[in-house]
């Protein structure tokens, strides 16, 4: 496996990344992509009975640094039959990509909060609930919102992709689990990062260093160290705990019953 990261210096802030790339990265750039053109392969999709995870299956193929968990989420989202979905942080749109087939598949309600307005573009289903709010702000009034809306204010699941900041994501904890559903799953995205991801098909990516802050707030909320470079299962205060190392790390809480 070719070990690129001595060679990268990982930006500390979004503005410092702009500025290395320009500085650093373009050759890194060219490197990886040689890499993962000769070096390896993406495996092949197969097709399924179910034309839903399919079509995740297809947007899995192509590589970011979140499609290796793109099924793990519509499969675990599925299992529950959730009737309320909170997105908070929605990027390009490939979690809402995901969970636009489970709403199709369970008839959920889907919520995504995000702060930036292009993010209202993610998906064109029409029972889709876009917020443009800070998701802490949002999540003051969110009773009360859901109420105007009709929606039951109880989060079966809850996908966190936000600013990965260590403080952010306590507070996001603090103030979203008490909404959780007794049968809640919660997925935490970028519990692994570090100068570069890898992917389970051998592909590397470049990501930015954001200090554990993910998984140092879930450490702090089960009181409990954990070792984000490897997979790992566990159970801490009732919650079933699986982590997957791979493309910047995806952890799933699920509440024992």
């Amino acid at each position: 496996m070719l070990d690129i990261t001595p060679f990268v210096k990982a930006p500390k802030n979004k503005q410092q990344l702009s500025f290395l790339r320009r500085k650093y990265y373009n050759g890194i750039i060219r490197l990886l992509g040689w890499y993962n053109t000769w070096f390896s392969r993406p495996a092949p999709v197969k097709n399924t009975d179910l034309p839903e995870l399919n079509e995740v299956r297809r947007r899995a193929a192509t590589r970011t640094d979140i499609n290796d968990h793109l099924e793990a989420i519509f499969l675990e989202s599925l299992s529950v039959w959730p009737k309320v979905i909170v997105e908070l942080g929605i990027g390009p749109g490939e979690s809402t990509f995901v969970f636009e087939r489970v709403v199709r598949l369970c008839g959920s309600k889907l919520i995504s909060v995000d702060l930036a307005d292009k993010a209202a573009t993610a998906t064109s289903w029409p029972a889709w609930n876009f917020v443009q709010a800070d998701d802490i702000e949002f999540a003051g009034r969110f009773k009360e919102w859901a109420k105007e809306k009709g929606i039951d204010p109880f989060i079966d699941v809850l996908f966190i992709d936000t600013s990965h900041q260590f403080e952010h994501t306590v507070q996001e904890i603090k103030h979203w689990f008490p909404f959780l559903s007794e049968t809640a799953k919660v997925f935490f995205h970028d519990t692994n990062t570090g100068p570069i991801y890898r992917r389970k098909d051998g592909s590397i990516g470049l990501s930015y260093d954001i200090n554990r802050g993910v998984i140092r707030a879930l450490e702090q909320y089960f009181d409990s160290k954990f070792d984000e470079k490897k997979d790992f299962a566990d159970i801490r205060r009732g919650w079933i705990i699986k982590h997957f190392a791979n493309c910047n790390g995806l952890t799933i809480l699920e509440k024992l019953r």
